[in-house]
């Protein structure tokens, strides 16, 4: 058996250009994004108050148990 040897192939080289080229638009980052050259914004919000929503869930559990037994007991 006889094997014949290909050189290997060479690629050309990457561009010197950086990218984007000059002249195209280049999209900002997401809103909210830090950025690495502007400072943080110096206003803090206020702490967000939260409220208790009261016994909302339960009354809404017993309603709907109480809905599966009437249409069990009606169909």
């Amino acid at each position: 058996m006889s094997y014949s040897h290909q050189a290997p192939e060479v690629y050309p080289p990457p561009p010197s250009t950086a990218y984007p080229p000059p002249g195209q638009y280049v999209a900002p980052p997401p809103a909210g994004y830090p950025m690495g050259d502007v400072p943080p914004n110096p206003q803090n919000p206020p702490p967000v108050e939260t409220k208790s929503r009261g016994d909302g869930f339960w009354k809404g559990c017993c309603a709907a148990l109480c809905c599966c037994c009437v249409l069990d007991a009606c169909f």
